[in-house]
């Protein structure tokens, strides 16, 4: 969800990772931990130093589905606390130990302005929207290639019951998947 292109906005990118470094508090977590609960006020940007960092929701017969996951050097924030003003749809849950430093929306705003922020928001939108058509528009097969792509050793950090919850398919159908591609010429 919160994936950030650090090839066109490298150096927006480096100062907010600055800004977050040199102000933020440092808060570590153990693998369970839970950053942000859904329906809490979640009002504040940080970047996850190391680790990584699942992002869920429950469905209405109570199923865990998987949104997006955060991986050391992305941004964490939840849109719609940070630009609405409204309670956190998603919990944001440490999938392995984790290191994040954080700032209070309104210190940020004290510190670089509310239009700076704003630009943030629009960064965690964008990325969030696009996790969206990338969840409404790819195959399963698609998205598995784009995550490994960018997290090779994925399957080393997590378990494939998890990622398997992120496609939206079985930990069978994942399986099967990969030993399809790892035969594929």
């Amino acid at each position: 969800m919160t994936y950030f292109d650090y090839t066109t906005n490298h150096d927006f990118y480096m100062a907010i990772k600055e800004l977050l470094l040199e102000k933020g508090k440092k808060v570590t977590l153990n693998r369970g931990d839970v950053l942000s609960h859904s329906g809490e006020m979640a009002q504040q940007l940080g970047i996850l130093t190391s680790g990584a960092l699942k992002y869920s929701y429950l469905s209405t017969n109570g199923t865990e589905r998987i949104v997006s996951f955060s991986f050391t050097g992305d941004l964490v924030a939840n849109y719609s606390s940070m630009r609405n003003n409204f309670p956190s749809m998603l919990d944001i849950v440490a999938i392995e130990s984790s290191v994040v430093y954080r700032l209070p929306l309104e210190r940020i705003d004290r510190m670089i302005g509310i239009e700076m922020r704003a630009r943030i928001g629009e960064v965690v939108a964008y990325n969030a929207l696009k996790c969206a058509i990338d969840n409404m528009c790819k195959s399963a097969e698609e998205r598995y290639m784009e995550i490994i792509h960018r997290f090779p050793d994925i399957h080393n950090r997590m378990t494939n019951r998890m990622i398997a919850k992120y496609l939206g398919i079985t930990p069978e159908s994942l399986s099967r998947m990969r030993k399809r591609l790892l035969t594929k010429p």
